[in-house]
C-alpha cells in the first residue's frame, strides 16, 4: 500500500452532512437574501448541485458545471454573486464549525500516515470550493497548513463526484498510483466503498448512526483507531 485516500465529512471530521446541510443552506441564504429571493436561489442551487453529482468528466470541472447550471436560472451574473460567495466561505462558513466535532483519532492517523511515508489525498465529495474543504480540514484538526497533502479534491479541481469511476481515476492519476496501491477510507458505503469496483482497497469508517449490512462491500471496516492499528502493525499491506 502506497497511498491513502481519505474522505472528510464523517470520516476525518464528525459531520452528519444531512444535518450540516440544513445549517449551511440557512447561512448561505442569509448571505444572498439582499440580491436573490430564497425560492429561485434554492431551486437553482439544487439543479446545479445535482449537475455536479452527475458530472462524468466530459463537461469541465464541477465549478464550471455549477456556473453553467446555476447563474442562468438565478438571473444574476457571476460578477455580481461570486464576491458574495467568496466572502461567505472566507467568513460566514466558519460559523458552521459548531455543528461538527473532532474525532480524536483523526490527527494521529494523518500524522502516522505521513510518518510512514504514505501519499495522502483528501478524497472528499467535490461539491464545495477549496476554501470550504480547507476550513473543514482545520475543524478536524488536520489542516493543510500543517500537513503536506498530495492532493485535495474540490469543485475547482475535479470533474466528477463519487462514486463515478472518473473521480477515483483522477486522484490516482494525480498520485501516480495503480488502484491496488491505494486504500479508500470513508463512511459512505455507496460513495466511498464503490472504489472497490475499480480495484482500490477499501476501509469503511462506521459512524453507527444506522446499522450497515452484515456483509458491507468493503475490504475492512472499523474506526479510525482501528485503521491506526492497521498502519502500526503492517496489516494494511496484507489487504
Amino acid at each position: 500500500m502506497k497511498a491513502l485516500l481519505l474522505d472528510l465529512d464523517d470520516t476525518l471530521l464528525i459531520n452528519d452532512m444531512d444535518a450540516f446541510g440544513q445549517h449551511y443552506i440557512k447561512a448561505l441564504l442569509a448571505k444572498v437574501r439582499k440580491v436573490c429571493p430564497p425560492q429561485p436561489f434554492l431551486e437553482a442551487l439544487e439543479v446545479a448541485t445535482r449537475a455536479m453529482l452527475y458530472n462524468d468528466g466530459t463537461n469541465g470541472t464541477n465549478a464550471e458545471v455549477f456556473r453553467q447550471e446555476f447563474f442562468p436560472r438565478i438571473g444574476r451574473s457571476p460578477e455580481e454573486l461570486m464576491p458574495l460567495f467568496e466572502e461567505f466561505y472566507a467568513q460566514d462558513f466558519e460559523t458552521l464549525r459548531r455543528y461538527t466535532a473532532v474525532d480524536p483519532d483523526a490527527r494521529p492517523l494523518v500524522e502516522l500516515a505521513f510518518e510512514r511515508g504514505y501519499q495522502v489525498a483528501i478524497a472528499t465529495q467535490p461539491v464545495f470550493p477549496l476554501a470550504a474543504t480547507l476550513a473543514r480540514l482545520r475543524w478536524a484538526g488536520v489542516g493543510a497548513e500543517e500537513f503536506p497533502y498530495d492532493f485535495i479534491a474540490s469543485y475547482e479541481t475535479m470533474s466528477a463526484c463519487k462514486p463515478h469511476p472518473h473521480f477515483f481515476a483522477t486522484i490516482l492519476e494525480r498520485l501516480g498510483r495503480a488502484p491496488g496501491e491505494c486504500l479508500m477510507v470513508g463512511d459512505s458505503l455507496d460513495a466511498d466503498m464503490a472504489a472497490g469496483k475499480w480495484g482500490l482497497k477499501t476501509f469503511w469508517v462506521c459512524r453507527r448512526r444506522e446499522s450497515g449490512p452484515a456483509a458491507a462491500p468493503c475490504d475492512l471496516q472499523g474506526s479510525l483507531h482501528d485503521l491506526i492499528t492497521l498502519l502500526e502493525t503492517g496489516g494494511i499491506d496484507e489487504l
